[in-house]
């Protein structure tokens, strides 16, 4: 009587345990063929970064006139250096414009002082807010493009530090993939922790291993990528689609401007940039989280609405991305503590940080990145949250002293 009691107490708990067993296969399974995809992906994305960093420079004669446009809203700790350097190019065919937008904090002062000792820099200063529905940068861009006479534009933020070959480099690219709008990845600088936590994870590892860059620039893949730090477009088609004009809205302005040149029909391609410029995008944890909170939650609508499909393949798509991120970025990691499920949530951390170390060695990051990529990846699921819950409530995103509804993202 006791051991059939036993057993019937028992019976209710087996569909459970085998439902957490199928659960956890499955999940290693979904881990294990991610894996494998990103560094398929990796490895194809590197090879074509490589194949375009060996291409033959043009001669002078052949050299478009580029119009280099810098828009600054207080950027006095860098405006000086960047627009220096670009000032140092060896490209021999380009214009610089800088805008000073509403600055505060000594912005305009710097540039006058610049275009004292650089008389070829041109320099507009505006006090003026953004008209109604648009945004700060988008604006500033729009009133540069009127301002430029070259034949491309080369959209570039005050935080860079251009290399002598920047420029040149970027016309070359452009000119032997035959885009309408080549995207580079800076060099990203970090000094402090949280931006060594987040930064390189974010822009270069999660790109190169989630975006086909070779199926993008053929026009095959959906999904785009594209760095506001180096924005180099072909003049006549930019302002045939409208320009910044066309995106005013859009608060992050890189992927709003490679979706419309896409849907132009035009080619957008992005490219390592690493030997083109650097930049150093944030100087403290508030400002990771701030930028990347505004980021991300574009970059992820993005991804999500890519393929079509409406408001019912969203609501799929959603948990689905975010059950493929747990099974490569949390449960191995998790699961590492559990002695009968150590060897494949080793296996599958092990492939995580194979991949990242791939990526450092290759974009010459620090080691200690590699070390931190789970706390990069659980660091990236709460910014994702609080964007979430800050557009849920429908807070506005404050950004450069501006405050934007968050459906502008």
């Amino acid at each position: 009587m006791s051991v059939g009691t036993h057993h019937r107490s028992r019976s209710p708990l087996l569909p459970l345990a085998g439902i957490s067993r199928l659960t956890r296969l499955v999940s290693h399974l979904i881990a294990c063929s991610l894996l494998a995809d990103m560094a398929l992906r990796l490895i194809a994305n590197l090879r074509f970064l490589r194949s375009t960093r060996c291409l033959p420079s043009l001669p002078a004669i052949h050299s478009p006139r580029v119009s280099v446009l810098i828009p600054a809203r207080n950027e006095a700790g860098s405006i000086t250096a960047c627009v220096t350097s670009l000032l140092s190019q060896e490209y021999p065919n380009i214009e610089v414009l800088a805008l000073d937008d509403a600055s505060t904090d000594g912005t305009g002062h710097l540039l006058d002082t610049l275009k004292r000792q650089f008389p070829q820099l041109r320099v507009i200063h505006s006090a003026e807010e953004p008209p109604a529905g648009w945004n700060g940068k988008s604006y500033a861009c729009h009133r540069l493009a009127q301002h430029a006479t070259g034949s491309w534009l080369l959209f570039t933020d005050a935080d860079t530090i251009h290399s002598p070959v920047s420029i040149e480099r970027g016309i070359t690219q452009a000119m032997a993939l035959h885009v309408r709008l080549l995207s580079a990845m800076p060099y990203q600088r970090a000094e402090t922790w949280s931006e060594r936590l987040m930064v390189s994870f974010i822009m270069d590892f999660l790109p190169l291993t989630t975006v086909n860059l070779v199926a993008m620039w053929r026009g095959r893949s959906a999904r785009l990528l594209a760095n506001g730090q180096y924005m180099l477009a072909h003049a006549q088609t930019y302002h045939a689609l409208g320009g910044h004009g066309s995106i005013a809205r859009a608060l992050v302005d890189d992927f709003a401007l490679a979706r419309l040149f896409r849907r132009g029909g035009h080619i957008v391609a992005l490219v390592d940039g690493s030997s083109m410029l650097e930049c150093r995008m944030y100087h403290s944890f508030s400002e990771v989280w701030r930028g990347f909170s505004k980021n991300l939650l574009s970059a992820l609508a993005s991804s999500l609405t890519s393929t079509g499909g409406g408001a019912l393949a969203n609501l799929i798509q959603a948990p689905l991305f975010a059950w493929g991120y747990a099974c490569v970025f949390v449960l191995p990691f998790a699961r590492l503590r559990r002695r009968e499920q150590r060897t494949l949530a080793g296996i599958e951390v092990c492939g995580l940080l194979l991949l990242r170390g791939i990526v450092a060695v290759q974009l010459k990051r620090p080691p200690d990145e590699i070390v931190t990529t789970p706390l990069s990846a659980w660091m990236v699921m709460a910014i994702g949250l609080r964007a979430l819950y800050t557009c849920w409530r429908g807070r506005p995103i404050l950004w450069k002293q501006r405050h934007y509804s968050n459906t502008a993202v």
